[in-house]
């Protein structure tokens, strides 16, 4: 059995250097914008999954990445709502009909800088691994080169940077 081909050490520093440069460039993107228009139903939907153990809100997308989020949300302090509204959605039925939209602003705009650093925080975790793993998955595919190629692209990418730290499915689903 032949020896595992070793990417020279400049090639691991480059690839480091360059999930760095991303992680910190999709931190301070995530620090200066605004929610966007999908993450308040998000938030709400997944502190209720892990609050409540109900999972009636937003089942159109799977619920893992929004637990995660609210997994953050939950350790920084921020709570489910005890409102009537919160309450209506957690029975569900048809008047609770797309009410992770209000709720999950009403979370929002309580403390609005807090909630989402940490709404947005493990997403922008999740997106800088993905990147290590494009380094670490290529290498092993076409080579370290083409791999450190890969990731250059990916880390400096505009559309990547803007959308790794929402609270969506959009890169935890890649």
């Amino acid at each position: 059995m032949a020896p595992a081909h070793r990417p020279p050490l400049t090639h691991l520093l480059l690839a480091g250097i360059l999930v760095v440069v991303f992680l910190l460039q999709s931190f301070f993107a995530s620090l200066q914008k605004s929610p966007v228009f999908d993450e308040p139903p998000h938030i709400a939907s997944g502190l209720s999954y892990l609050e409540t153990g109900v999972f009636h809100a937003n089942l159109q997308h799977p619920p893992l990445l929004k637990e995660m989020s609210a997994l953050f949300l939950s350790m920084a302090g921020v709570h489910w709502p005890k409102t009537p509204a919160a309450r209506a959605l957690i029975r569900g039925g048809p008047t609770s009909v797309n009410l992770e939209w209000p709720i999950g602003s009403s979370i929002i705009a309580n403390q609005p800088d807090r909630v989402m650093f940490w709404a947005r925080l493990p997403f922008i975790l999740l997106a800088g691994f993905l990147g290590a793993l494009l380094y670490w998955w290529g290498r092993e595919l076409v080579g370290s080169s083409a791999a450190l190629g890969a990731l250059f692209l990916y880390a400096l990418d505009p559309t990547v940077i803007a959308h790794s730290f929402l609270v969506t499915t959009d890169v935890g689903l890649a």
